[in-house]
């Protein structure tokens, strides 16, 4: 291969890496898939220093319903999308519908634990919103 076209691929192949790598969703990444009414539903757990999936790819402008449940009382589930509300053993729907793509939190702590326990929160996820292809 000569200089140009060996340096044009190079470069390529580099910039190619950092568009993945800016975008990148994790290996054990649970995709959410639509029932019959179209809903993206996916079932969470949390509780014990466990937020069980860790990562949730939905598709943008799709609703959503997040089932999450915990072990644990005084339990409530944050995220971008919903104000904190509290969780228990039953399961507790949240539902909205992702109008931006991109990676947001999602959290469980102790009812009441403010914004600073939602970024240092150990029982945390992650939902990927990507575009409806």
């Amino acid at each position: 291969m000569n200089k140009p076209k060996h340096l044009l691929f190079i470069l390529a192949l580099a910039a190619g890496c950092g568009v993945a790598q800016s975008q990148a969703i994790g290996t054990e990444a649970w995709y959410a898939v639509p029932d019959a009414r179209g809903v993206q539903v996916v079932n969470v757990e949390c509780g014990n220093g466990v937020f069980d999936p860790r990562e949730i790819v939905v598709k943008k402008g799709k609703p959503v319903e997040l089932s999450v449940r915990t072990s644990e009382a005084s339990q409530e589930f944050v995220s971008n999308f919903n104000p904190g509300k509290a969780i228990g053993k039953q399961k507790s729907s949240h539902r909205f519908t992702p109008t931006a793509n991109g990676q947001f939190a999602l959290a469980c702590q102790k009812q009441g634990g403010g914004e600073d326990a939602r970024v240092k929160a150990k029982k945390s996820g992650r939902l990927t919103v990507v575009p409806d292809e």
